[in-house]
């Protein structure tokens, strides 16, 4: 791998996880309903419970993605292993150190990772008939693999160009984005609700 094939994996590897953070946010404002924001969702459930369905699976196959150790994906394995290799070129400004560290917390997420990779592959990727263990996935197990992700990413974005990534930016964009949603479809139920009343009320008084 040359340093400029290590830099576009890295960048590729940014979109991945930006378009999983996007997905992630969007699908845990979508899914935190009060009972109001229910019943104004629920008018138009034909899309909004696909949707939400949706955005899930598509931010667990972004962050699966994340950790593939097949060499032929852009993945955070691989490229920690040809930084590994080669750090001179590939992380000039690495501490001594660092890459242990970093490979250290990657394996200690081994266990959930291994649990990712088998929701993808029976749950997202095919839908197997029959399911040798349990593949559900906790929601602040998730929120926190995401939470090393980002950190992840961004330590070999600082060690071979210092660059970082504001994750925190478009979390804040699809979470406001998507709250703005449940806010108009909100208003528009009270809108329906009003038109009734009112309509009940001139009835009344033609009576």
């Amino acid at each position: 791998m040359e340093q400029q094939e290590f830099k576009n994996q890295l960048d590729a590897l940014r979109s991945i996880i930006t378009d999983g953070v996007a997905y992630f946010s969007a699908w845990r404002t979508i899914a935190n309903l009060n009972e109001d924001e229910a019943h104004a969702l629920n008018r138009y459930r034909g899309f909004f419970s696909p949707a939400r369905n949706s955005l899930r699976a598509m931010a667990l196959l972004q962050f699966a993605k994340v950790f593939d150790r097949d060499a032929r994906t852009i993945s955070l394995c691989n490229l920690l292993s040809a930084a590994k290799d080669n750090p001179i070129l590939f992380v000039p400004y690495a501490k001594e150190g660092d890459l242990e560290k970093l490979e250290c917390k990657l394996n200690s997420n081994e266990q959930l990772l291994n649990h990712l990779k088998s929701y993808r592959d029976q749950r997202l990727a095919h839908h197997d008939q029959k399911v040798s263990k349990d593949t559900s996935l906790q929601f602040g197990i998730v929120r926190q693999l995401i939470e090393d992700v980002k950190d992840m990413h961004d330590a070999l974005g600082t060690w071979h160009e210092r660059s970082t990534t504001s994750f925190d930016l478009l979390t804040y964009e699809a979470e406001q984005h998507t709250s703005d949603v449940k806010r108009i479809m909100c208003e528009e139920l009270d809108r329906a609700k009003q038109k009734i009343q009112d309509t009940y009320r001139k009835i009344r008084k033609s009576d």
